[in-house]
């Protein structure tokens, strides 16, 4: 996602109403919307409708946008999507700093990549560390759904493949169970490291007579 929140270096001097295009060539980014309001005073621009943003290979879309150039702060709300290759991530708002290459995805976000899918209650991201933080209910299946897991706290670092759970740590995988501190999944080889006070649980195979 790194870069993809350039639109808020786009100077725009007049106020566009019906479908509108706007093409950054130096740092190619398209927007599209039904209307966009640009209030030089505020240093403000609000785009809504069908608001689409597309930058190499990602693509954001929402109902509504607001950039806040002075702030370097981007909001986009009522159901935000975020794609890139395989992945793609949805929420119903993405708040963004511009400055801090920090933000945050909040209301029902979801992650799909190609390994797994997680979900929690809030997402915060860091594109500088590359890193994205799942607080709350963080959940995560891979997508051979052979295991499963429960935490307080999810760290998931895309170019590893890994993911570090946190708090109260629940886990399933075929018919084990797993209650830790702490684990670390590499989700293509489904590698698992259990750290500090660790409880494993493997069914009995063995059939009566």
């Amino acid at each position: 996602m790194k870069n993809n929140l350039l639109i808020l270096s786009i100077v725009i001097l007049s106020l566009f109403v019906g479908t509108v295009v706007i093409v950054a060539n130096e740092k190619g980014i398209v927007l599209t919307s039904d209307e966009l309001v640009v209030d030089d005073l505020k240093s403000e621009i609000i785009a809504s409708g069908d608001v689409v943003i597309e930058k190499g290979d990602i693509k954001l879309s929402a109902p509504k946008l607001i950039a806040k150039e002075e702030l370097g702060e981007l909001t986009l709300t009522g159901g935000v999507t975020i794609e890139q290759e395989v992945n793609k991530m949805t929420g119903k708002q993405l708040n963004f700093n511009n400055q801090s290459n920090q933000g945050s995805l909040i209301g029902d976000p979801r992650l799909e990549s190609e390994t797994a899918i997680i979900t929690g209650n809030r997402f915060e991201f860091d594109l500088n560390k590359e890193e994205l933080v799942v607080y709350d209910g963080a959940h995560i299946v891979d997508n051979e759904e052979s295991f499963n897991a429960d935490a307080n706290k999810l760290y998931y670092y895309q170019k590893k493949d890994q993911v570090v759970l946190v708090g109260d740590v629940r886990a399933v995988r075929n018919d084990q169970k797993m209650n830790a501190e702490k684990i670390i999944i590499n989700l293509k080889t489904k590698k698992m490291i259990a750290k500090g006070k660790t409880k494993l649980v493997v069914p009995n195979t063995k059939k009566g007579d």
